[in-house]
């Protein structure tokens, strides 16, 4: 059977450490949105400290479970899906957040919305955006 062409959850081709890297990295990044240290990410979500500093050493061989996954998803209340580089530009890119971690939460908040408060949303970004045109002419 053909592989199939997908941006999806498959790493094909990304070596372990490098993917290790870049979840470190998006972790990084949420831990900054959030306000969080090592030390209080790995209270919040029921790790050992000494457990998730060393998981989340670049350098390390130690691994993040699926339960470690879950656990820290939960602490940081983001999607299981945000902890990790989806598209092959991202992976390119070393698993940078394509929007912050405040931005992606929003926009879920947003797309759980009804139709009417995104419908209100889009017509008062358009008005100021406008504005903006209005003014810089």
């Amino acid at each position: 059977m053909a592989e199939i062409e997908t941006e999806g959850f498959e790493f094909f081709g990304v070596e372990e450490t490098v993917f290790r890297k870049m979840v470190i990295e998006r972790l990084e990044a949420l831990m900054v949105q959030a306000g969080l240290s090592k030390n209080s990410l790995a209270h919040k979500a029921g790790i050992g400290r000494s457990a998730l500093y060393e998981k989340m050493d670049r350098e390390a061989k130690s691994h993040f479970t699926i339960l470690d996954f879950f656990r820290i998803a939960k602490a940081l209340d983001v999607s299981l899906l945000q902890l990790f580089p989806m598209t092959s530009l991202e992976r390119l890119h070393g698993g940078q957040l394509p929007l912050s971690a405040s931005t992606l939460k929003f926009l879920d908040i947003m797309l759980a919305a009804p139709k009417e408060d995104i419908e209100f949303l889009s017509d008062f970004y358009r008005e100021l955006k406008k504005r903006d045109e209005d003014i810089l002419k």
